[in-house]
């Protein structure tokens, strides 16, 4: 009798355990991955990116909650402590500056993090840990450069007015690099006649292109690092009656105002960058690492595990109906 109770409880320990096993891997489950999204302000487009991110993790049995930092430093990391005491599991990190990586870790403890919005340095990274859900942003600068070069294939010296995003912001980095090594490897000579951070933003970017036509310079083309900023430039040319028939206007994003631009003649080319998809892909990544999965199976994962990079896309006038 009693070796039987024996055998009896063993097998209840052992279906425990392995009960405990598949719940844990169990990622449908409710409440399976708790999701905090730190992120960089708000407004219009953060917000979006939040109320996406949140569907996003409904659909996948996920809790969801957001918070904006205001480009805060000290406000970030407190978000990410008071989430981490709170219970959860997972963050989504949207980074005020790529340079404070370390400090956002070490106030999320031992939890996971995928990062989105802007990246960490590279070595900030780990494998299925601290992983960046993005677009390849030198792609973006090379489609870019390629289609210039493509348009004035006759020209040799190209003058180029060039609106970039926030001075440390990821995309601003690597939009720029990508557009001017692409340049370079051209062999033309390229005049960056203007260059300047217009921090993503439209109205800055108008102001900053009616600097330019004050000092009489002419230009081929406008590039921006976004769609806002090359509809800014273009809204001072038009306004200065020059010739924007004759110039190329570029930015990236294919922005719904983007879209519009092209399909009006106002801008000449864009870039598709998929941000549903890397939505998507970014809390597929938060579910799979709150419940200790890797990354591997998700589409446009790197093979050292600490990267997600989905395709861009070109666009102009001949496509733009397509994501209008």
């Amino acid at each position: 009798m009693g070796k039987r109770i024996g055998i009896l409880f063993l097998i209840t320990i052992v279906s425990a355990l392995f009960t405990s096993g598949c719940q844990h891997k169990d990622k449908s489950g409710s409440g399976s991955a708790k999701i905090y999204y730190t992120t960089i302000e708000s407004g219009d487009y953060y917000e979006s990116w939040a109320s996406q991110l949140n569907e996003y993790a409904k659909a996948n049995g996920a809790s969801f909650e957001v918070g904006y930092s205001e480009n805060s430093v000290e406000t970030q990391t407190s978000q990410v402590k008071d989430a981490l005491k709170n219970g959860s599991n997972v963050f989504l990190c949207g980074l005020v500056s790529p340079d404070i990586a370390v400090e956002v870790k070490m106030a999320a403890g031992d939890i996971p993090i995928v990062f989105i919005n802007n990246a960490p340095p590279d070595n900030q990274l780990e494998k299925n840990q601290y992983v960046y859900v993005a677009s390849d942003e030198h792609m973006a600068g090379q489609y870019q450069a390629e289609y210039i070069l493509e348009k004035f294939a006759n020209k040799e010296e190209i003058n180029i007015v060039l609106l970039k995003g926030p001075k440390d912001a990821s995309g601003t980095i690597g939009r720029t690099e990508g557009l001017k090594q692409t340049l370079k490897s051209s062999g033309k000579k390229i005049n960056y006649v203007f260059e300047d951070n217009a921090d993503w933003n439209e109205e800055n970017a108008k102001e900053m292109a009616e600097l330019f036509l004050m000092t009489g310079r002419e230009a081929d083309c406008v590039v921006a690092n976004n769609d806002d900023m090359a509809i800014g430039a273009w809204t001072a040319f038009e306004e200065a009656g020059k010739d924007t028939k004759s110039m190329l206007f570029l930015g990236v994003d294919a922005s719904t105002k983007g879209c519009e631009a092209i399909a009006a003649g106002k801008m000449d080319f864009t870039v598709y960058q998929p941000m549903s998809t890397q939505m998507e892909a970014a809390v597929e990544a938060a579910v799979n690492l709150a419940v200790g999965e890797g990354i591997n199976e998700i589409e446009g994962a790197t093979e050292d595990g600490k990267y997600i990079l989905l395709p861009f896309e070109k666009v102009d006038a001949s496509n733009v109906g397509q994501y209008q």
